[in-house]
C-alpha cells in the first residue's frame, strides 16, 4: 500500500506465540495547504467539496489546511469515531510531510450537520497527553429488566493520560448485574495498561433509579346544576306593552285633526 495514499492503514506488527500480532494500527489522512483565507474564500473552498482546517501544536506553528470532505467523511467512518492518533500528510516543496496527529476540534453546520472546519493537533509520540475517552455500558442491568427501574447515564467521557499510541479507544463496563440503587463511579472503571484516569473517582458514571409512579388523578365529581326555570312573563309587561302602543295610536287619531282644520279654512 503507499505511502502517498489519501487513506491508508499503516500497523507496525510483532511476533508473539508464533504468529503476527499488530501492536498499533494509525490511519492517514492527506491535506493541502491552505493560501487563501478568510470568510469567502471558505464559503468558496467549502462549495468546492473542501474543509478547511488548521494544524497546530506545543513545537509546531499554525499552518492552514484544505481537506477533502468525501475523503474525510470516509475516514471517519473507516476509523470509527474521533478518537487516537493518525498521520497527516501534507505536501510541502513537493514532498509529503507525515505528522502524528490528533483530531482536536470538529465544527459543524448547525442546520445541515456537515464538518465545516477542523483542528488537527500535533503530538509528540513519546510524550504523555491527556484526551478524553468515550464510556460504553454493555449488558442490561438486572434492576431495570426484573423490577422495571431507570438507568441514567451521567458521564459519558472520562479523562485518562496516557501516550498518543496507547490511547483506548473506549472504555467499556458491564451494568448487568446493577440493582436498583446501585452505581458506578468513575474509581470503578478498568483502564487498559499505560492509561490512567484524570477524571474525578467519586464521579457518578451511571446508576439505577427507581421506577418513577404514574400519579392516578383524581377527577372532580361534576358539580349538580339545578335545572333551569324558565319563569312566565308578567301582566304588568303586556300591560306596559298596551301602554306603549296608545300613544301611537292617539297620535293616528290626532293627525285627521290637523286636516279637519285645513278643510275648515
Amino acid at each position: 500500500m503507499s505511502n502517498r495514499s489519501v487513506r491508508s492503514l499503516t500497523a507496525s506488527r510483532g511476533r508473539g506465540n508464533g504468529g503476527l500480532m499488530a501492536t498499533t494500527q494509525r490511519m492517514t489522512l492527506q491535506a493541502t495547504q491552505r493560501v487563501q483565507e478568510g470568510t469567502r474564500p471558505s464559503r468558496r473552498l467549502r462549495r468546492q467539496g473542501m474543509i478547511p482546517a488548521v494544524l497546530y501544536g506545543k513545537k509546531t506553528p499554525p499552518v492552514s489546511l484544505l481537506v477533502d470532505r468525501l475523503e474525510f467523511t470516509k475516514f471517519l467512518h473507516g476509523r470509527h469515531g474521533e478518537h487516537g492518533v493518525l498521520t497527516l500528510q501534507v505536501a510541502q516543496d513537493g514532498k509529503p510531510v507525515e505528522t502524528p496527529v490528533l483530531l482536536k476540534r470538529l465544527q459543524h453546520d448547525p442546520l445541515h450537520g456537515e464538518v465545516t472546519h477542523i483542528d488537527f493537533h500535533a503530538v509528540v509520540l513519546t510524550e504523555q497527553i491527556r484526551v478524553k475517552v468515550p464510556v460504553v455500558l454493555k449488558g442490561d442491568a438486572v434492576g431495570v429488566k426484573q423490577d422495571r427501574g431507570m438507568l441514567e447515564h451521567f458521564l459519558r467521557e472520562v479523562e485518562v493520560e496516557c501516550l498518543p499510541t496507547s490511547i483506548p479507544n473506549q472504555i467499556e463496563h458491564d451494568i448487568s448485574q446493577m440493582k436498583i440503587g446501585d452505581a458506578i463511579h468513575v474509581k470503578d472503571l478498568a483502564v487498559p495498561d499505560g492509561a490512567r484516569l484524570l477524571s474525578d473517582p467519586e464521579g457518578v458514571i451511571a446508576s439505577v433509579l427507581m421506577p418513577k409512579e404514574e400519579k392516578v388523578e383524581e377527577v372532580p365529581a361534576e358539580a349538580v346544576t339545578e335545572p333551569e326555570v324558565i319563569r312566565e312573563k308578567k301582566p304588568e309587561a303586556e300591560g306596559e306593552e298596551a301602554g306603549a302602543e296608545k300613544p301611537a295610536k292617539d297620535k293616528e287619531e290626532k293627525a285627521p285633526e290637523k286636516g279637519e282644520r285645513k278643510e275648515k279654512q
